[in-house]
């Protein structure tokens, strides 16, 4: 964050928590991390002067969804490598990127689906 967000925020203070207490607050942070970016400071202000911590509830796994378009990612890297080095690419290759390709298509379709059930 920039310095001149912190020129109005002049004052700190210090906490003190049992074990028990930093626990429960760290799984808190780990929760809310999990769905959006938010630093230690941004949490406990937002906590201490009751101001909403949004919560955003997904009705798919991004991670999934990210991890096979990275494969095809690298499929399609490792083509053109080929074929930039070699003027081709096996047919092997090509099938296995369209099969990834239909499946990042497929998991995109039910994401949507779910998101755009989810709205009713």
């Amino acid at each position: 964050m920039s310095t001149e967000r912190h020129r109005n925020k002049s004052v700190q203070k210090k906490i003190r928590f049992t074990p028990d207490e930093w626990n429960r607050v760290e799984a808190m942070l780990t929760e809310v991390r999990g769905y959006r970016p938010m630093t230690w400071n941004e949490f406990a202000s937002r906590s201490v002067l009751g101001k909403r911590i949004v919560r955003v509830v997904l009705p798919f796994d991004p991670k999934k969804v990210t991890r096979e378009i990275n494969k095809l990612g690298v499929n399609v890297n490792q083509i053109a490598a080929r074929v930039n080095a070699q003027d081709y690419a096996t047919l092997a290759e090509v099938e296995e990127t369209q099969r990834l390709l239909s499946q990042v298509q497929e998991q995109l379709h039910d994401c949507w689906q779910l998101m755009k059930r989810d709205d009713r």
